[in-house]
């Protein structure tokens, strides 16, 4: 491959820090700079009748993240609320599509 993107430990139990609005100042990013305010992935479970579409590609078993059926469903604000959004995405400053 050209390009080779690494994936940290993603551990569900480590504590991570809360991700505030003022937290995007002091970094200097922008919420609509992450993945998931442009990306979506569509996925097909096991045992599922139809695809559904998540908004993002490290939480695609997560219910809270599933944001319909259709890409015209999807296209809706993602709220940054999983400990992976904030270790990976916010304060690691990671992105799946780099």
């Amino acid at each position: 491959p050209a390009t080779l993107v690494l994936f940290p430990e993603m551990d569900e139990k480590a504590d991570v820090p809360e991700i505030t609005t003022a937290c995007w100042d002091i970094l200097h990013k922008d919420a609509a700079s992450m993945m998931c305010a442009t990306s979506r992935m569509a996925v097909k479970r096991k045992g599922a009748s139809a695809p559904a579409i998540v908004a993002c590609t490290l939480l695609p078993d997560d219910p809270q993240f599933e944001m319909g059926r259709t890409i015209r469903e999807s296209l809706v604000p993602v709220k940054l609320n999983h400990r992976h959004c904030a270790t990976f995405c916010v304060l690691g400053g990671a992105s799946c599509s780099a």
